[in-house]
């Protein structure tokens, strides 16, 4: 299942931005912000390339019904992220503490001028194979994603109005 989560951000140049979005104190803030417990297990930079390796867990249950589906209260997964530097774009995909050869989730994000600030877009593609409930677990997932991206774009903001306090 396919998604797309598109925000853009007031007063913030695009350089900024790249700067802030991977700043691993602004990570751990946002991340507390919108109930998910983070853990960095790997950063790299090398010549402008970071590849960085987060261990996330919502804090947050399941719905009965799909947490019935899935075996587990809770779904972690380990992030895996490729970005160049002032490209503005990265790829990324994630590993499931669930079903983890049966969840196949990955996608893109890059960041982009506009007026007055920038715009982050995040795509991507969530496939669960599991015969008979993979579509209820992936749209579960995909709601789910959809509103964190949500949550953590208002903290972005408020971050940035506030001069690096939200």
């Amino acid at each position: 299942m396919k998604f797309r989560a598109e925000h853009s951000f007031r007063g913030i140049s695009l350089a900024d931005y790249e700067q802030l979005y991977f700043n691993e104190d602004f990570n751990a803030a946002l991340c507390k912000a919108v109930k998910l417990a983070r853990a960095l297990e790997k950063r790299d930079l090398k010549d402008g390339k970071l590849s960085r390796v987060v261990r996330v867990g919502p804090d947050r249950e399941i719905p009965p019904p799909v947490a019935k589906l899935l075996g587990a209260s809770r779904i972690e997964y380990t992030e895996h992220l490729t970005y160049t530097f002032r490209s503005y774009n990265g790829v990324w995909h994630t590993v499931s503490s669930v079903f983890t050869d049966k969840i196949d989730s990955r996608g893109t994000f890059g960041f982009s001028a506009v007026k007055d600030g920038v715009t982050r877009v995040v795509e991507g593609d969530i496939k669960v194979k599991v015969f008979g409930i993979g579509g209820v677990i992936e749209r579960f997932i995909v709601a789910d994603v959809e509103r964190s991206y949500k949550d953590a774009a208002q903290f972005t903001q408020r971050f940035i109005d506030g001069g690096g306090k939200a």
